[in-house]
């Protein structure tokens, strides 16, 4: 058998789909398959209108965006139920390139391009193809009956796969893919004195993420800074803005600490009793996979509303839309060990360990299985 050529379809808004991309690419290459090719499409295609839209993106957090993203959101799901392909095939011209410069054997989509769809409708293209779904939710330009198989994060989402028509051994329970870093043994010891903070102290850790844009987050910040068993930890991402604010804002507190952009937040969340952060699918799915509570604050509407609203139904998550009774929340959930353990339970009854694995050896038994059918159908 030949080693396929893998070209994994992503983009970058809220860093999500990307970072899933390249969990997929690290498992590969991890178990021999170094040929992965990652790419932006919609930055392909159009680099200007890719920043553009990034930014339109961004304004979602903001109070007049929310509205507009949620028109957007659910407005293109009826579209894409009416499956008007032609309307949703923005990045096809640039794919049609990209697929006869690479030649890949296998697509995966990180992201509900429908360009595929149109590809391999408009070249009668046989090529195996197969959606990671990056949310606790299911959008529509998620599905097609051109794709192979679709791995998704919860058993709700598989019923609505299969309501909408998908047959049931196309859908595949298996989480959203996060780096192996999470996987890791950590000594909580070691980081606590690693980062300095006090042992007889809670860590409340904060990931602000693209919404730490709005004033929300020193809000949240100077309400629980003064608590007295309450230590901070703040991500800031690669808002430098806010970085700044916060370092100058809070630079003579011992209890707060402040980062920028990080690439070790499995260790921030190891020493961490609670985390607040949008709920973004790949976050959301750290958290559970370090077994940490979760406090979601206001979450834009679309895919994070969906994803805040399954966390809490599961009692994995405390959702508050205003900031003092979240941070009320907080301050009960840090006193109460109880209401903690719970929580854990929940986060632990529907997480998916080793998602990026389970997902890489599926697409590999469905493609070696793929090209067996081919050939036998050619003798």
């Amino acid at each position: 058998m030949i080693l396929p050529k893998v070209l994994i379809l992503t983009t970058n808004y809220g860093n999500g789909h990307l970072q899933v991309a390249h969990s997929l690419e690290q498992e590969f290459a991890d178990i021999g398959i170094k040929n992965v090719i990652v790419k932006d499409l919609f930055y392909e295609t159009s680099p200007l209108l890719n920043e553009w839209t990034r930014k339109v993106y961004l304004k979602s957090y903001t109070t007049g965006g929310r509205q507009i993203y949620r028109f957007f959101y659910y407005s293109s799901r009826e579209i894409s139920k009416r499956k008007n392909l032609k309307l949703l095939s923005y990045g096809h011209s640039k794919l049609k390139k990209i697929m006869e410069q690479e030649q890949p054997n296998l697509i995966i989509n990180t992201f509900p391009f429908f360009a595929v769809p149109f590809h391999k409708n408009k070249t009668n293209s046989l090529l195996p193809t197969y959606n990671v779904v990056t949310d606790y939710c299911l959008h529509h330009l998620w599905v097609h009956p051109t794709i192979n198989k679709y791995y998704i994060a919860t058993p709700k989402l598989k019923d609505e796969l299969v309501n909408v028509g998908i047959p049931e051994e196309k859908v595949t329970i298996s989480g959203i893919p996060i780096s192996t870093k999470f996987d890791q043994p950590l000594n909580e010891q070691f980081l606590i004195q690693k980062y300095a903070l006090d042992p007889l102290k809670k860590t409340v850790l904060i990931v602000a993420g693209a919404f730490g844009v709005s004033k929300e987050m020193k809000y949240i910040c100077d309400l629980l800074k003064d608590d007295p068993i309450i230590q901070l930890t703040i991500v800031c991402g690669k808002n430098r803005e806010l970085y700044n604010l916060l370092m100058s804002t809070y630079r003579d507190k011992e209890n707060i600490k402040v980062f920028g952009y990080v690439n070790h937040i499995q260790e921030l969340l190891k020493i961490a009793s609670c985390v607040i952060t949008k709920p973004g699918g790949v976050i959301l799915t750290e958290a559970m996979a370090m077994n940490i509570p979760i406090i979601i604050p206001r979450a834009t509407p679309g895919q994070e509303k969906e994803n805040a609203l399954f966390f809490e139904s599961q009692g994995a998550a405390i959702r508050r839309e205003r900031v003092p009774q979240l941070v009320l929340e907080t301050k009960k959930l840090i006193r109460n060990e109880e209401k903690q353990l719970m929580m854990k339970a929940a986060l632990s009854r529907i997480h998916v360990p080793r998602s990026s694995k389970k997902i890489t050896n599926d697409i590999l038994q469905d493609f070696y299985y793929q090209q067996i059918h081919h050939q036998q159908t050619n003798i």
